[in-house]
């Protein structure tokens, strides 16, 4: 008995190597082609790709919270932005949210809102609860609305909005 390969067994072995080289061949072909959108996506800066709507707010004194009325459809109808977002925090002198959905303006991958001074700022999240967790922010010619405007996301506000922005232009017009 031979223990020598026959003539079928190297043609089996030299078309499983062509098989192999191709494959590796097409492999690398497909490599030299990402290889520039890799090399983008690594040197890029995360912050600089991201776009941003900046807005400005400003504490209330005590007179303009107590008369605060309100908010009515027909005030929040006359903001200029609107959007749902998620805050993320304080850096520079500047409160940053991620946004989630725009109700008007936009389109941006984040909110920027800024105050006169850092203290203003503060006071000025802590007044609209807009310093925690998800919110609504609305805004008219950059300046965020207060008064229950803007806020701390409930299904009343949400709704609020959704009645406001989404369902008055979806309604038919007579």
């Amino acid at each position: 008995m031979s223990t020598r390969p026959g003539p079928e067994s190297r043609a089996v072995n030299t078309s499983g190597k062509w098989i192999l080289t191709a494959f590796c061949l097409a492999a690398l072909a497909v490599f030299a082609l990402l290889v520039p959108s890799v090399r983008e996506w690594l040197a890029r800066d995360d912050d600089s790709q991201l776009s941003a709507i900046e807005l400005t707010i400003s504490p209330a004194t005590s007179k303009e919270v107590d008369a605060c009325a309100p908010v009515s459809q027909d005030a929040l109808d006359r903001a200029t932005t609107a959007v749902t977002g998620t805050y993320e925090g304080i850096s520079d002198g500047a409160a940053t949210f991620v946004a989630d959905h725009w109700f008007r303006g936009g389109p941006a991958e984040r909110v920027v809102i800024s105050s006169s001074s850092t203290a203003n700022l503060d006071r000025a999240l802590e007044q609209a609860q807009l310093n925690t967790g998800r919110v609504l922010i609305a805004s008219r010619s950059g300046e965020v609305l207060l008064c229950g405007a803007s806020g701390p996301y409930t299904s009343d506000l949400a709704s609020f909005y959704v009645q406001t922005y989404e369902q008055r232009t979806a309604s038919p017009t007579s």
